[in-house]
């Protein structure tokens, strides 16, 4: 993890572009000091009030500037291009894509550290871990994320981590995450590996059976932003796919992408 510069001080006016640790932000109960994130932060539905500055990949900086932050929080290395710029306006915190649960942790605990939010970080934390309980027996599972391109985590990420937990034994052999730009060439690894069962995460919150029918595997579909989420979210989401596969469905329904759950809805309630 990079921080840029050192604090001076706690941080009260934060800029989150990550919508994972934003989430983990109001989660932990001090939402109040996010004065902007970026358009892809929706969750809890409080976030959606707080001011855009950006995409996932681009930020206003002028917009930033004016709000006067003393922190910012960013995605490594998505977000790359952003951290020298951003840098002369506020210190940045550069938080790497999770490879496993435990560097989920990690982020966790230091967004934590530097908020002077210790206690409360860990009490979300040891609740994450917590939702994520042995709780089914599958081998070989797959998992395909569309985000126009098709992107397939390798066994060194925080899916495969977290569905290992659960039971959803993660096909072994995949040593780096793919970027496959065509169906073609995601249906050659698919004969490759011969994964028992393909996760496919859509394009958009709808089921739209037509984006798999030219896989020739078993397949359960997620809503768009389901699993390509590490924030408190997740281990719920997860066990919503859970249920889905042993109800043997094929979509999982009411996910926190699709349904946005406010704080005090009950969504949130092993947290709070």
């Amino acid at each position: 993890m990079l921080l840029t510069r050192a604090l001076d001080g706690v941080p009260h006016r934060i800029i989150s572009l990550n919508p994972s640790i934003n989430e983990f932000l109001f989660v932990m109960g001090i939402g109040d000091r996010v004065v902007g994130t970026d358009l892809w932060s929706y969750r809890p539905r409080e976030a959606m009030k707080t001011f855009k500055v950006g995409s996932f990949t681009s930020a206003d900086l002028e917009a930033i500037r004016r709000l006067r932050p003393d922190l910012i929080i960013l995605s490594y290395p998505v977000q790359r291009q952003l951290v020298e710029p951003l840098s002369s306006t506020a210190s940045v915190l550069a938080v790497p894509m999770p490879v496993n649960l435990n560097a989920v942790m990690s982020s966790f605990e230091m967004v934590g550290k530097l908020l002077d939010a210790d206690e409360e970080a860990h009490r979300v934390m040891d609740t994450y871990m917590d939702l994520l309980r042995q709780s089914t027996d599958l081998r070989d599972a797959l998992v395909v994320l569309s985000l126009g391109d098709y992107v397939i985590p390798c066994e060194s990420s925080y899916i495969a981590s977290a569905l290992n937990r659960v039971g959803v034994k993660y096909i072994r052999g995949l040593k780096c995450v793919e970027l496959i730009t065509n169906k073609d060439g995601v249906l050659s690894m698919v004969d490759r590996i011969n994964p028992q069962l393909i996760i496919y995460e859509g394009k958009t919150k709808d089921y739209r059976p037509q984006e798999i029918e030219w896989v020739n595997k078993p397949v359960l579909y997620t809503p768009n932003d389901t699993l390509a989420h590490f924030g408190p979210s997740f281990p719920l989401d997860i066990q919503l796919l859970i249920n889905t596969i042993k109800n043997g469905e094929k979509f999982v329904k009411n996910t926190s992408s699709t349904t946005r759950p406010s704080l005090s809805d009950p969504w949130y309630k092993p947290y709070l």
